[in-house]
């Protein structure tokens, strides 16, 4: 991977530069995304806005451009463990190692700042590139949910869910 890669909230002007941009993976959604401003606008207000207490959201920076958004999902501070959610701008920043550091800085961030110790992840069984994430930071596959993935054609994917102790992150 060429560059750095930083994790930092973002700004909205950009969260509107990211989803212009942005263009959906159609192993995971074959749906077309069109960019509507209003819509960006009420999205990054509730990803921004406290409505999501449990949730940390942060724009994926490869030298100061983004080109990715990652959450922190259903922090359960009691058990100790969050969920990561992850999108890539476009094919352009895929398969460059790019999606691998924002996933290892999310576990660091999750044990050392919001001091959890468990990361669950998901994704579908035809989504080889999360796979290999999940694979490569030392993720074991917990859960495997026959169909449990409905995509907008009305077809189903099985679901995958993987875990990983931080305390060895």
């Amino acid at each position: 991977m060429d560059g750095s890669i930083v994790l930092r909230p973002f700004t909205p002007e950009e969260y509107h530069a990211f989803f212009r941009r942005y263009v959906p993976d159609p192993v995971t959604d074959a749906a077309p995304f069109t960019y509507n401003r209003e819509q960006i606008d009420r999205s990054y207000r509730y990803n921004y806005g406290g409505f999501q207490e449990n949730y940390a959201h942060f724009g994926i920076f490869l030298d100061d451009s983004p080109v990715g958004s990652l959450q922190l999902k259903r922090m359960d501070f009691e058990k100790g463990s969050v969920e990561v959610g992850i999108i890539l701008r476009d094919d352009s920043v895929k398969n460059r190692g790019i999606g691998t550091e924002a996933v290892r800085q999310a576990m660091l961030l999750a044990r050392d700042h919001y001091r959890l110790d468990r990361m669950l992840g998901d994704t579908m069984g035809r989504n080889a590139r999360m796979i290999r994430v999940f694979e490569k930071l030392g993720f074991t596959l917990v859960e495997r949910v026959s169909g449990g993935f409905e995509l907008s054609d009305g077809s189903r994917q099985d679901r995958l869910v993987y875990a990983k102790s931080l305390t060895e992150a």
